[in-house]
């Protein structure tokens, strides 16, 4: 059996879509093959990456999926089943763009495999996700995985998976223009189903810890919230965090990064910064003391200390690194009394889109209805429940 007509056997009934629109939109072609890539949820480690700090994170069972098959004539076709949304360019003219959307994923991704020197001749490709978008999953990093894949696939061509990440992480903060640390990409890259990725950003270390819920699971609550103040907000954080570390430096700290300032020294620092810097650099290196402290807890599944930690972690991104908004606080503080529940923290960047729960095997209704119409009653806002494991890593489908 052919892998295509192995994967809509396999309940992907989608791809077959996907197929008949490259047909309809961009014209008969070549082979048509399928590539896949898992979404990621961040276990702690908000906002650590571009710091230099550490993360604990995992893929998740939900995925962006691309039917993919060159051109020989140097024009690059996308299209979103999800969105109905089409864009065309060349290789010659392929730069970013902001009416192009989703696009300017796979385009920067092309753009950085083109510089590195991969020789695409052009390319049609047309995506479905249910990974839901906007919703702090990284949908975005895992179009930008699913699209490396496509197109080492299509050209038989070898790359490392650190080499991988990095294409994705340049797409991100040279095309995209959002100057993103790498937990997203590395992540999705490198983690796998049955693991949780333990990354030290400085040194670009890490280990899997091989894990499975038995009693327990990650419920992702999303918000309702679109996040349409991320870019800006995140690169102000950067920004910040960028000028914590500078004035440090002046004061006579010797670090290499704010996540080499010891707990033992934030005293000191709190005399060198202004208040809102000095918020900052305490999120980052509590932040990273609860990765620590995390690993050790997820080899021996103490699920309720963990969940305290899921708790620290969420009280002090909203009010040392400000990257919650009302609606998460709200949800943050219903989610809290929630059958069930032992800890709630920011899936992602924030400033809306999902939280994440640990939470013990309850009945769903005793959840469902303890949350949703309070929050819709306090917000406005409809919520969306959904348990997620690990998921597999990118590749083939």
């Amino acid at each position: 059996m052919s892998p295509s007509k192995k994967a809509v056997k396999g309940g992907r009934e989608f791809l077959s879509k996907l197929v008949d629109e490259l047909d309809a939109r961009f014209g008969a072609g070549d082979k048509v093959r399928f590539f896949r890539a898992p979404g990621r949820v961040d276990w702690l480690g908000s906002h650590t990456d571009y710091n230099q700090g550490l993360i604990l994170a995992s893929t998740v069972d939900r995925e962006i999926a691309v039917a993919a098959r060159l051109r020989t004539d140097g024009r690059l076709n996308f299209y979103s089943l999800n969105l109905n949304q089409e864009v065309r360019t060349r290789l010659d003219d392929n730069r970013p763009d902001s009416s192009h959307g989703f696009a300017n994923y796979p385009k920067g991704v092309i753009h950085e495999m083109v510089e590195a020197g991969v020789p695409l001749p052009g390319i049609d490709m047309a995506f479905w996700g249910n990974i839901p978008i906007g919703a702090n999953l990284s949908s975005s990093a895992a179009i930008e995985a699913a699209t490396v894949e496509a197109v080492l696939g299509l050209l038989d061509r070898p790359m490392t998976h650190w080499e991988r990440s990095f294409i994705c992480w340049r797409a991100e903060n040279r095309f995209v223009g959002l100057p993103c640390g790498i937990l997203d990409q590395f992540t999705i890259i490198n983690a796998a189903k049955d693991n949780v990725l333990y990354l030290d950003c400085d040194h670009l270390s890490s280990e899997l810890i091989p894990f499975k819920f038995n009693q327990y699971y990650l419920l992702v609550v999303d918000s309702g919230v679109g996040r349409q103040l991320v870019k800006s907000e995140y690169t102000k954080r950067v920004q910040e965090c960028r000028a914590a570390f500078d004035k440090l430096r002046k004061a006579g700290f010797r670090i290499e990064s704010l996540s080499s300032l010891k707990p033992g020294q934030l005293k000191d620092a709190e005399k060198k910064l202004p208040a809102t810097l000095i918020k900052r650099v305490r999120h980052v290196v509590t932040e990273n003391q609860r990765v620590e402290q995390a690993k050790k807890i997820v080899s021996g599944k103490d699920f309720e200390r963990l969940g305290k930690l899921f708790e620290k972690g969420y009280q002090s991104s909203s009010k040392d690194y400000e990257n919650s908004c009302e609606e998460l606080d709200i949800l943050h503080d219903l989610m809290a009394e929630a059958p069930g529940v032992v800890g709630t923290r920011i899936a992602g960047a924030g400033w809306g889109g999902c939280l994440v729960s640990l939470v013990r095997k309850v009945d769903w209704q005793e959840i469902d209805e303890s949350v949703k119409g309070p929050y819709k009653d306090k917000t406005g806002k409809d919520l969306r429940f959904f348990p997620v494991k690990t998921g597999d890593e990118p590749g083939e489908i």
